[in-house]
């Protein structure tokens, strides 16, 4: 069995992430500001080789009401794409979660009283655990199902077949990033400047601070890239239970804690939705937790835990 040489490592992990998310925004910036053609996330590529967003292409089909060849191609590749390497797009090349976390910091709350934090920790450390168990299973199984996210992808089809145009493409954070980004180089540049420019980020701050839940209640891109790696059995983190604290009876639940998925890796249920991020690798405090080529876990959501 094949494993990636990434267990134990955390600052490998985080800095190759960082490195892939910079690295595409600035081709993508690079090309935006110089003209170069390749595009933006949305729609990338040289001349006539592009990659559309998966969901910009399905809207663009109901709205017209024509299936484009060339683009019907290209979402095929995505989706053998994804079925292999599942929604590593989700932390490796969208720039949502970054900005996502720069804003959070800019407006991060007042810190809590003493007597705030006293009322978190006056349940027993059995009840915490016992709490953070159940969290956790459900947290599994739910992920496994159709959720809100998926409600917000049906209604952005119907209304792309509805109205004639891909109307979430209006809204779509990834858009509106570089879109705000356009409209600053043409202030800058140019003195060109319109509505948009405070149009654009409002958006942005309704969706990634008001909405903070967006990634996993709202985003129906995640939830056609969730669809689209059902199939996805490579590249899942997994548990050694002789080293994992958890299975031995300890109440450390540090790789469910930092999942951005909300996922546990000791369950399958739901594990299409791992966005290979590596988080939980980071964050294992014995590297219990590896990402092999294939794993088949036997280990379900509602069975028997382990300690």
């Amino acid at each position: 069995m094949l494993f990636l040489r990434l267990k134990g490592d955390p600052v490998k992990i985080s800095r190759l992430r960082k490195i892939t998310i910079a690295a595409a925004f600035v081709l993508v910036i690079v090309g935006l500001l110089f003209n170069t053609g390749t595009g933006t996330l949305s729609s990338f590529g040289w001349q006539e080789i592009a990659a559309i967003c998966p969901l910009g292409v399905v809207e663009v089909f109901l709205a017209s009401k024509t299936i484009i060849p060339r683009a019907l191609i290209v979402l095929g590749l995505i989706i053998l794409f994804v079925a292999v390497f599942g929604k590593v797009f989700c932390a490796w090349l969208c720039p949502v979660p970054p900005l996502k976390g720069l804003l959070g910091k800019i407006g991060k709350k007042v810190p809590k009283s003493d007597s705030a934090k006293k009322d978190q920790t006056a349940l027993t450390a059995s009840e915490v655990q016992l709490l953070k168990t159940k969290e956790c299973s459900s947290c599994a199984k739910q992920r496994a199902k159709l959720d809100s996210r998926h409600i917000v992808l049906g209604g952005s089809l119907l209304s792309a077949a509805l109205f004639g145009f891909p109307v979430f493409c209006l809204v779509c954070p990834v858009g509106l990033i570089f879109g705000t980004i356009i409209i600053l180089w043409q202030w800058i540049g140019f003195n060109d400047i319109s509505l948009s420019l405070l149009i654009y980020p409002a958006i942005l701050i309704i969706e990634l601070l008001v909405l903070r839940k967006w990634c996993m209640k709202f985003c129906p891109l995640g939830a056609m890239l969730s669809l689209m790696s059902l199939p996805n059995k490579f590249f899942r983190p997994k548990v050694d239970e002789q080293k994992c604290r958890h299975s031995r009876g300890s109440s450390c639940t540090n790789c469910i804690d930092v999942c951005p998925e909300g996922l546990d890796p000791h369950y399958t249920n739901g594990m299409h939705e791992c966005s290979k991020c590596g988080l939980c690798l980071e964050k294992c405090p014995t590297a219990a937790i590896t990402i092999p080529f294939r794993h088949q876990q036997t280990r379900l959501s509602g069975e028997k835990q382990k300690g």
